[in-house]
């Protein structure tokens, strides 16, 4: 028993001595990984379980955070740059469409007017391109010829069966009811009767629906009714009707009206508008003349002896617009501002500072002022009144514009005609300068989508990630269960050994 207990000592002062050299020699770094491991044994409970699906969930999380928050940060910085040039451009797509609206509208332009209603006038497109100062004596209104047809008791009264030709042309009065008739371009219109619209009202429907540009109408008074066929206004529109009769069914002849046939009577003649020009006699086939002063529709409603037609620009409209256009152009340049503004304290950048193309709207904006435009000879709005000042607002010197000679004042419809034309019209309008915005916002688009995929494959990346985690765990959970069966049996023996040794 003696060598087993010096063998004994010789070990537990073998084992003191190694503890004693450990504790004299550690190093720190090795001494902080003990603490790690300590702490890792400390965190899983030394094999007693852990919640490793919510460790995963915060490695993974963090993870996330660190790839994916600078991408985020530049896909956000992106998206708001397009969205403040896109309200950029659609508001100097606005501004251009009320500019173009108001000078399509005449506000700048040439104002026809008539000192009397008989000849009634209003602008066609842009209005007159010159100022005119003009008479007209209307002798007679354009009219359409009228037949009217014998009497029936009522509409419902049978009318005959057949097939009516109306044809048209100029027809010719020769007294006495008699008259000639030469055809024009227009093709006849052939209209059949059957038993099934064989009355006065089917024969008025039939004509109309035919659309040969007559109308026809029933007249009824004191148990008599009457059919009207009226045609178009104009000389060129007269027409007859010739009748072709179905055997048995004889009546339709009461409604033919040729040269050898008269049976309607003719109460109103085809006629053309007569009327006079500065002492130049004129004819028109209709009381509606677009041709005869370029941009300017008369319309005659009753002779007259005298009627004075002038065209002149409004000045008040003028001065109006440009004043409407130079402030809707000055807070135009401050919205660009507002997005261009550089951080400032606590106040974050604007979404365009930097940015190039808003730089170049807002060079552009400001520059229209003292730009010349070649459509108006050359002018400027400076010439108009509108300068910039040096804090960058656009104002407006209404009488700088009141100055502008009256012979120019057709330029200046011309310079605000260009500004608010098309992008294809001149690089001046401010559809042209809107158009800046569409390359630009296409290019962040494409970086931003790149940025988007980017983000995709972060994600791809992180679920791979976490799938390893989950294997790693995993495997690290068997084996903590596995030393802990161990443990267990191991504890479970030696309890066995000291209570037999007991």
């Amino acid at each position: 028993m003696r060598p087993n207990r010096k063998r004994r000592r010789r070990s537990s002062c073998r084992r003191r001595s190694i503890s004693t050299r450990r504790d004299n020699g550690a190093s720190p770094a090795r001494e902080g990984r003990s603490r790690v491991m300590a702490s890792i044994v400390s965190t899983l409970g030394a094999g007693s379980g852990i919640d490793t699906k919510a460790l995963i969930e915060t490695l993974v999380t963090a993870d996330r955070e660190a790839r994916t928050k600078p991408l985020t940060a530049r896909k956000e910085a992106l998206t708001a740059r397009i969205s403040a040039l896109g309200q950029v451009q659609s508001s100097l797509q606005g501004i251009a469409t009320s500019l173009a609206a108001r000078v399509a509208g005449g506000a700048l332009g040439l104002i026809p007017v008539s000192s009397d209603a008989a000849v009634a006038v209003e602008r066609r497109g842009t209005g007159p391109a010159t100022a005119f100062d003009t008479s007209v004596s209307v002798t007679a209104l354009a009219a359409g010829q009228r037949l009217v047809a014998a009497p029936l008791a009522s509409a419902a009264e049978p009318v005959g069966e057949g097939v009516l030709t109306i044809g048209f042309g100029r027809r010719t009065d020769l007294g006495g009811g008699a008259f000639s008739f030469s055809a024009g371009s227009a093709p006849a219109v052939d209209i059949a009767i059957t038993a099934a619209n064989n009355s006065l009202a089917g024969l008025r429907d039939a004509i109309n629906a035919a659309g040969a540009g007559v109308t026809a109408t029933i007249i009824s008074n004191a148990g008599a009714a009457t059919l009207a066929i009226k045609g178009a206004d104009g000389a060129d529109n007269g027409f007859v009707i010739s009748v072709a009769e179905a055997p048995g069914a004889p009546g339709l002849a009461r409604f033919a009206s040729t040269p050898g046939d008269p049976a309607m009577a003719m109460t109103a003649v085809a006629t053309d508008a007569a009327f006079s020009v500065d002492g130049i006699g004129v004819t028109r086939g209709s009381n509606v003349i677009d041709d005869l002063i370029p941009g300017v529709r008369l319309r005659l409603t009753r002779p007259a002896a005298e009627v004075t037609l002038r065209a002149a620009r409004n000045s008040d409209a003028l001065a109006t617009t440009v004043s409407d256009f130079a402030s809707t152009l000055s807070a135009m340049r401050g919205l660009v501002a507002d997005y261009r503004k550089g951080a400032t304290g606590a106040d974050p950048a604007g979404a365009l500072a930097g940015d190039a193309t808003a730089r170049a709207i807002d060079a552009r904006l400001a520059g229209l002022v003292a730009t010349p435009i070649a459509a108006a000879n050359g002018l400027r709005l400076r010439d108009l009144g509108v300068s910039v000042t040096r804090t960058g607002e656009i104002t407006f010197d209404e009488a700088r514009l009141a100055a502008l000679p009256a012979a120019r004042q057709g330029d200046a419809e011309a310079l605000m005609r260009t500004l608010s034309g098309s992008s294809f019209g001149s690089p001046h309008s401010l559809q042209a300068i809107a158009a800046l915005v569409t390359p630009a916002s296409a290019g962040l688009a494409r970086r931003r989508d790149a940025l988007t995929a980017d983000l995709a494959r972060v994600e791809v990346r992180l679920a791979q990630y976490r799938e390893t985690l989950t294997r790693q765990y995993a495997a690290m959970d068997r084996l903590v269960a596995a030393s802990k069966a161990v443990g267990t049996q191991l504890d479970t023996q030696i309890k066995m050994w000291t209570a037999s040794r007991g």
